[in-house]
């Protein structure tokens, strides 16, 4: 059984409840908090200690699932491990507003200077990329802040619009400091599901000849994620995860 109400779910959260509206800089004083948040997930962990980001402080931003850049054709559209975060903010937008960006642009500035070592963005524990604005955004924050690194994964495809814009950043920055891998993708650099080959086998498409490893958190072979280092690491062809 899929948790949650089934009418939301083909659209947006099930908790519509901790939804917040960023239209303006009025709305961001109202809600009061910064966008841009601190890791305290016992799952992520709050400071890197592996790895060339070692030291920077893990800060995290969530979209609305499914209604915020998620594309339909994500496997996990139904499954979405947002389904069982009760509790999560979540920030939804007008695609067309700038304003959502530059309060994301503030925080950063901000960040920056209170950490000197710079800062790790997971990107986006829910929600997608929502717009090619937004995509350049996370680019030009990329070139102006080189202490801020970025990890993640997207359900575009990547040879989708965004897909390709996605691509395009990767390939202007790097991926050492724009981490952000496909999802159940066959390419390189990408994040799958453990029963996303089967389902490709029976389908009888194209096979994954990629070099995997399964998720270290997820069998408990690392205390949590700045601890791992290995989706952000380029030499790691695919990250396995169990389904949440």
């Amino acid at each position: 059984m899929i948790k949650g109400n089934p009418k939301l779910r083909r659209y947006t959260t099930i908790y519509p409840k901790i939804v917040y509206t960023i239209n303006s800089w009025e709305d961001y004083r109202t809600y009061g908090h910064n966008l841009l948040k601190q890791s305290n997930n016992s799952k992520l962990g709050k400071v890197v200690s592996k790895g060339a980001f070692k030291g920077k402080p893990l800060y995290s931003l969530s979209l609305v699932e499914r209604l915020m850049g998620c594309p339909k054709s994500c496997h996990h559209w139904e499954s979405c491990y947002g389904n069982n975060m009760p509790f999560a903010h979540r920030f939804k937008t007008d695609k067309r507003k700038k304003v959502f960006r530059d309060i994301l642009e503030y925080e950063l500035h901000n960040l920056t200077k209170k950490h000197k070592q710079g800062i790790h963005i997971r990107l986006h524990v829910l929600g997608d990329f929502f717009s090619a604005d937004y995509i350049k955004f996370w680019g030009i924050i990329l070139k102006l802040y080189p202490k801020i690194s970025i990890y993640g994964y997207t359900a575009h495809k990547p040879k989708s619009m965004l897909g390709r814009q996605i691509n395009n950043v990767i390939s202007k920055i790097g991926f050492d400091r724009f981490a952000i891998r496909f999802s159940n993708s066959t390419i390189k650099l990408s994040a799958n599901s453990t029963e996303y080959k089967p389902l490709l086998i029976a389908k009888k498409n194209v096979s994954l000849n990629l070099k995997s490893i399964q998720c270290l958190e997820q069998i408990d072979k690392v205390a949590n994620c700045v601890s791992c280092a290995l989706c952000w690491n380029k030499k790691v062809e695919n990250i396995l995860f169990y389904t949440h």
